[in-house]
């Protein structure tokens, strides 16, 4: 299985099942979708690998893990016929406060191995509010 087109919903599917709590709190379904290569440049500038990663969702608390963030400029690009990257942007409110936001721009790189796509790479950019 290749691809020429990406499949745009697929991708969605993928990247955002990752904010859902059911999922980020699950460390078997966060395995699945994390390669074991991955790593994040999260957007406070620490590096975080697979295991970390894992482990961080899974210790989320409920309140923490709930708050699901509004995805827009959702794009996807093919860079080979195994290897997608998806751009979009998020948009988190804090459970205290729904006026303040938080917005940030994010990229993944997803790979197809054994016919399973799983992400390799993502990274987590703050946008500046003006």
């Amino acid at each position: 299985m290749s691809i020429k087109e990406p499949d745009v919903d697929l991708f969605y599917h993928l990247e955002t099942s990752l904010h859902r709590p059911e999922v980020r709190t699950s460390a078997l379904h966060v395995a699945e979708l994390l390669a074991d290569e991955f790593v994040e440049f999260g957007k406070s500038g620490r590096v975080y690998d697979k295991q970390v990663t894992i482990d961080a969702l899974a210790g989320e608390s409920v309140s923490g893990a709930s708050i699901v963030p509004q995805v827009t400029d959702f794009s996807v690009v093919a860079l080979s016929n195994e290897v997608v990257l998806v751009r979009y942007r998020s948009v988190r409110t804090t459970v205290s406060d729904a006026r303040r936001r938080f917005e940030t721009l994010r990229s993944s790189i997803w790979k197809l191995d054994s016919g399973r796509w799983q992400m390799v790479f993502h990274q987590g950019t703050p946008v500046e509010r003006g």
